[in-house]
């Protein structure tokens, strides 16, 4: 089953760290896109197993953004 989910982040302020994020989620194992609006912070992800949302966030985390809840 495919999921689609919407992040929002903070930090993530130019085209080259939307670049590494993108770059750092489509490297994970299930997730099949992941686009990133610099203008509002949103990440766009779909995914499925074995890949989850709490370990795609935490990408982004450990990559030194900020996830918003």
């Amino acid at each position: 089953m495919i999921n689609n989910s919407v992040i929002h982040t903070a930090g993530i302020e130019t085209e080259e760290q939307a670049q590494h994020v993108s770059a750092i989620l489509k490297a994970m194992i299930g997730v099949k896109s992941a686009n990133v609006n610099i203008v509002d912070g949103s990440v766009e992800v779909e995914y499925e197993t074995p890949s989850n949302l709490d370990s795609i966030e935490k990408e982004i985390y450990d990559a030194g953004y900020k996830v918003i809840y």
